[in-house]
């Protein structure tokens, strides 16, 4: 294989060349990740492993993808495959063994350790806001008034209280309308688009919401979906990060299965704004989409929680579980606005990645391949650490199996 096909198979360098006193601050500390399938899962492990640190897992099977991980130093076993059972596996671990801190994933799993912080701060550390204030930032009905009243864009936005109201709703918008569900919610149903008055009839009628969960219809905004990160310590912004997706998956809007690191100011005012106003701690995304008609950016969610797309800030340098951990070590963080920008990234086997971006937009198959050559662009995969790509491999034919059955 040639240097330059084997790019995507090698470590980012970012994360190769730490600084010496990071390195030697983490590599005392003792973590423990509380969820188990999720790619940027695997990043945090791979990071603060690569840092010195001791990662440990909670998780449903030690041959789970974080597990295989060589940097996963030992797999706490759940006692089921639900919140309950990680948050509880989760309390007795932290009773049973020391870990500087807990860092939830998930958004079930961020909102569980909130709320039960008072059984974990005895024995460890959580940098996490108040539970209030997640299930606040992830209600995008509050969001949305959130941005209109601080002056951040945001898309028209329609909330029925009532499957009546909808038709109110539809004099206020005009399609295409994008259907969601107004909180963050797992297992959710994906976002949908209708075209018009028959296909929003069409999917409302269906099965895709519950009368207990009740549709968001929001204005559709074309253009490309941006994102904008930080750490904040007790409600001060520490660090600030930006990308731009190049592909999602599925191709209509998603998450990212390729993106790129960038910056401008505006976007940062805008995000800061909106954590600004939530008083945060911890991490967070702030989703947006820069509309191609007026170059605007609108608000699109607030991701309370680490975002699928990490692997690009850990190799562009903008180290955010490390922000967690020295934050836990009770450092005061500096504020960083250094990373290095026009990086692009993909995720080829993960799940949602590149393959299944090219199963929803085939046509872009010469720019996946592009990529793939490119020694320029990075990837989660590794050479170094093989055994969860593998699992990554075998996880894309079991769901092929299961497509050509269906």
């Amino acid at each position: 294989m040639s240097s330059t096909a084997l790019h995507s198979l090698r470590e980012s360098p970012a994360l190769l060349t730490k600084s010496s006193d990071k390195g030697q601050g983490l590599a005392a500390a003792s973590v423990l990740i509380t969820d188990e399938h999720y790619k940027h899962s695997l990043g945090i492990v791979r990071h603060l492993g690569q840092l010195g640190a001791r990662v440990s897992v909670v998780a449903s099977a030690k041959d789970s993808l974080v597990c295989r991980s060589r940097y996963c130093q030992e797999a706490v076993l759940s006692t089921a495959p639900t919140v309950e059972g990680f948050l509880e596996s989760t309390l007795q671990a932290v009773r049973r063994k020391h870990y500087d801190l807990v860092i939830p994933v998930s958004y079930p799993m961020t909102l569980a350790l909130a709320r039960h912080r008072a059984q974990l701060i005895h024995h460890t550390h959580l940098e996490l806001v108040e539970s209030n204030t997640i299930e606040l930032a992830g209600n995008k009905v509050k969001m949305t008034e959130l941005a209109g009243k601080i002056g951040v864009p945001a898309p028209r936005t329609f909330a029925p209280a009532s499957p009546g109201e909808i038709k109110r709703g539809l004099c206020e918008l005009s399609f295409p309308i994008v259907i969601k569900l107004g909180k963050e919610s797992p297992g959710h149903p994906p976002v949908r688009y209708a075209r018009n008055r028959g296909e929003l009839q069409n999917l409302l009628a269906g099965e895709l919401f519950s009368e207990s969960e009740a549709p968001l219809l929001q204005e559709f905004i074309p253009g490309r979906g941006c994102g904008f990160f930080a750490t904040y310590q007790k409600g001060v912004c520490k660090r600030v990060f930006m990308h731009r997706r190049v592909r999602e998956y599925p191709a209509t809007g998603g998450v990212s299965s390729c993106a790129e690191s960038f910056y401008d100011p505006k976007l940062e005012a805008y995000g800061r704004r909106m954590l600004d106003a939530l008083e945060w701690h911890g991490v967070a995304m702030v989703e947006f989409r820069q509309d191609s008609r007026d170059g605007e950016y609108k608000l699109m969610e607030v991701n309370p929680k680490f975002w699928g797309s990490l692997d690009l800030a850990l190799a562009a340098g903008a180290d955010f579980p490390g922000d967690l951990c020295q934050m836990a070590l009770g450092e005061s963080l500096p504020f960083v606005a250094d990373y290095r920008r026009k990086l692009r990234f993909q995720w080829p086997l993960s799940s949602s990645g590149d393959l299944f971006h090219l199963w929803t937009r085939p046509t872009s198959l010469f720019n996946v391949v592009s990529d793939v050559l490119d020694p320029r662009v990075r990837s989660n995969v590794w050479i170094s650490d093989p055994a969860p790509n593998f699992e990554e491999v075998r996880g894309l034919v079991r769901q092929l199996l299961r497509r050509r059955k269906g």
